[in-house]
């Protein structure tokens, strides 16, 4: 099995950085999609990747040969996540919602799904873990008439919700959904707020 066939990052969609990606920041992300998907990114540094590719979570095998691959291979290509997002079924958006974790080895990516499912549980176990959520998306809901000023003032519990990210691999349709809400609505008041204050 060539291994290289996964990297959906390719001649065709590959950029020429201008400037050298530093080695030093090189690290493996998993994301992970609601239908089994995981997405393995290779990330050079914040601004290109080297590698792209959408497995079956449980196809260990491949995602095994892909890990080995990409923290030892020597990049020569290229790319922006965005650009080569678009030859996958997954936006720049999409990947922006999932949860994510850093994968140092091939079982990270089933461990850190575990742990993830592990929190949820640990939270759905209080009653009014869901009211909460309905509580919170109501009350970032409401329309302000300054955003910079409504962001300000609830910027605690938004950078909270913002840090449960790990919420979107819950087993719960109710708490995913909710949670998929509150995300959003954190973003819009992120930028909202941004374009406010510049």
């Amino acid at each position: 099995m060539e291994v290289e066939k996964y990297n959906c990052l390719t001649a065709d969609n590959f950029c020429v950085p201008n400037y050298t990606p530093n080695p030093k920041h090189r690290c493996i992300q998993a994301y992970y999609a609601l239908n089994n998907d995981v997405i393995l990114i290779g990330e050079a540094d914040p601004c290109y990747i080297y590698w792209l590719s959408v497995t079956k979570l449980d196809d260990e095998a491949a995602n095994r040969q892909i890990v080995d691959c990409v923290l030892h291979m020597e990049p020569t290509l290229f790319g922006h996540e965005s650009d080569v997002l678009e030859s996958t079924k997954y936006s720049a958006e999409q990947l922006r919602s999932f949860y994510s974790a850093p994968v140092k080895q091939a079982e990270d990516i089933i461990l850190h799904l575990q742990e993830a499912k592990e929190r949820c549980k640990g939270l759905e176990t209080n009653g009014k873990f869901i009211q909460g959520l309905q509580h919170d998306l109501k009350v970032l809901s409401y329309e302000a008439a300054s955003p910079a000023a409504f962001y300000r003032k609830h910027k605690s519990k938004i950078t909270r919700l913002q840090e449960m990210k790990f919420l979107h691999c819950s087993d719960n349709p109710q708490v995913r959904d909710l949670y998929e809400q509150l995300d959003k609505c954190c973003t819009e008041l992120y930028d909202a707020y941004m374009t406010e204050a510049h």
